[in-house]
């Protein structure tokens, strides 16, 4: 699989995205949305470099607005990963206080959740 990177750029005379090809720098195309765009320009890369689409692999990059999609990206996983540890501690810290004899009703309170919560982390 080879991985073009893509640059979509928003043309708000014709309401589409403009998609350039890095590594192609005389092939363009276009999509009405980011999905559109996207397909054409998978489209476009096979046709000339010659391969089958589900060969090709798109490194996307999006500038409009001034919006720094991939940072936002980037805080995204990083929330996500950090809420994946949240549960993981807390189910433990649940669990642990349970075990020590703390009444589900004393954990929650401990924990910030409700009783059912505790409840549904020791069970869990």
């Amino acid at each position: 699989m080879s991985s073009y990177t893509v640059t979509y750029r928003r043309d708000p005379g014709d309401d589409a995205w403009l998609v350039d090809i890095e590594a192609m720098t005389d092939v363009h195309t276009f999509g009405r949305n980011l999905d559109e765009a996207a397909t054409n320009a998978r489209e476009a890369i096979a046709v000339t470099a010659d391969v089958p689409e589900s060969a090709v692999e798109l490194d996307e990059r999006i500038c409009v607005a001034d919006v720094d999609v991939d940072e936002l990206a980037r805080l995204r996983d990083q929330a996500l990963e950090a809420h994946e540890i949240y549960l993981a501690r807390q189910r433990a810290a649940a669990l642990r206080l349970t075990e020590a004899g703390v009444s589900r009703r004393d954990a929650a309170r401990l924990l910030g959740v409700s009783h059912q919560r505790v409840q549904q982390l020791v069970a869990g």
